[in-house]
C-alpha cells in the first residue's frame, strides 16, 4: 500500500472536490483536524467547517467521498444554476490558507 500524499494536498483536493461536485457556492472551507482513514481500505476524510451563503456547516469531506454533515448541522441549500463561481478560501489544519479561483 502506498503512503498517502501530504495532509495539505489531501485537504486541498477535498475542498475542491466538495466545491466542484457538491456545493459550487461554498465560500470557505476551514479544516479543523488533519484528517485520517477510518480503517483499512477506508477513504481519507477530514472534519471541516464549510461556509455557504454566510452560514457555517460542519462537514466531513475527502477527495474521494461525498460530504457528511455532522453535529446537528443542516445541509446547505442546493446551488442555483448556474453557480456563482465564487473564489474559495481554504484554511488548512496547520493554519495556512490560500484563495482558489
Amino acid at each position: 500500500m502506498t503512503p498517502d500524499p501530504p495532509v495539505k494536498e489531501l485537504q486541498r483536493a477535498a475542498a475542491l472536490y466538495f466545491r466542484d461536485e457538491y456545493q459550487p457556492n461554498v465560500e470557505k472551507v476551514r479544516f479543523t483536524q488533519d484528517g485520517s482513514r477510518g480503517g483499512l481500505g477506508a477513504p481519507w476524510g477530514a472534519n471541516a467547517v464549510a461556509t455557504v451563503d454566510g452560514v457555517d456547516y460542519q462537514v466531513i469531506i475527502g477527495p474521494d467521498i461525498g460530504p457528511g454533515f455532522v453535529g446537528g448541522s443542516d445541509v446547505p441549500p442546493e446551488a442555483p444554476s448556474p453557480s456563482q463561481g465564487l473564489a474559495l478560501t481554504v484554511i488548512y489544519s496547520d493554519g495556512t490558507s490560500e484563495i482558489i479561483q
